[in-house]
């Protein structure tokens, strides 16, 4: 709760009635958007608080909080691609131009925040389905294959988030359609020229860089004996990935 200024530093403290997971509650919009401005848009989706992935909640709190307060955050990320004659080809997706955060940046064919009460793997269907129209016939077909975290800090924001990995092998023939409103378009774009845009621009949300980045690595694409190799693989889990 607000509890006053000390030497013109704002500070919120927890009550010590506070003692379980359950006698928290909802996290006022009107105080959350004094940490931003009028302009700071709430999400409506709650992220648990703890201490690391699947330890016990602490409490609950609206998801564009979570980096005012530099609670660690997860999430999902899925590399959708395809295979023809021999080279793979990664489905991109452009965000919508009114998305409050990073709009019309290019972004994975699926990716999503992991709030409160869901798994990764519910969620991950969840989001094939909102943001690409996959089946799930289709979408439970995603393999995990591990996960990459990072540290930013950004004015009042702290994030540290951890985004957990997912491959998807797509038919020839799919074309995603996005149901929720939050993509622009689909593109289906060379591994080989998806590298070159990551390397010469700043198109891609910078988590998103990530992600593909590691999927760079796990099919070969980036090689031990190429500049760099270890401090570029070292980047990938540069936050605390607990």
């Amino acid at each position: 709760m607000p509890k006053g200024n000390v030497s013109s530093i704002a500070y919120v403290n927890f009550l010590d009635i506070i003692s379980s997971f359950q006698s928290i509650p909802p996290t006022p919009g009107a105080f959350i958007r004094n940490l931003h401005g009028p302009e700071f848009l709430l999400s409506n989706q709650l992220y648990p608080v703890m201490p690391s992935f699947g330890m016990p909640i602490f409490f609950s709190l609206e998801r564009a909080a979570a980096p005012y307060f530099g609670i660690k955050a997860y999430g999902v990320h899925m590399n959708g691609y395809v295979e023809k004659d021999g080279q793979k080809f990664l489905w991109i997706g452009k965000r919508s131009e009114v998305k409050p955060t990073y709009p019309g940046m290019l972004d994975h064919l699926v990716a999503g925040g992991l709030p409160y009460g869901i798994t990764c793997k519910e969620n991950i269907l969840k989001e094939c389905e909102e943001e690409a129209g996959i089946e799930r016939s289709i979408s439970s077909k995603a393999i995990p294959v591990g996960a990459v975290s990072y540290m930013d800090i950004e004015g009042y924001r702290y994030k540290r988030d951890v985004l957990f990995c997912y491959d998807l092998k797509l038919p020839d023939d799919f074309i995603p359609i996005n149901q929720d409103g939050e993509v622009e378009s689909f593109k289906l774009i060379p591994v080989t020229h998806v590298v070159d845009i990551i390397r010469g621009t700043e198109f891609f949300k910078p988590n998103c860089s990530l992600v593909v980045m590691d999927f760079l690595f796990r099919h070969g694409y980036i090689k031990p004996d190429d500049c760099g190799y270890l401090q570029l693989l070292q980047s990938l889990r540069s936050g605390d990935c607990s």
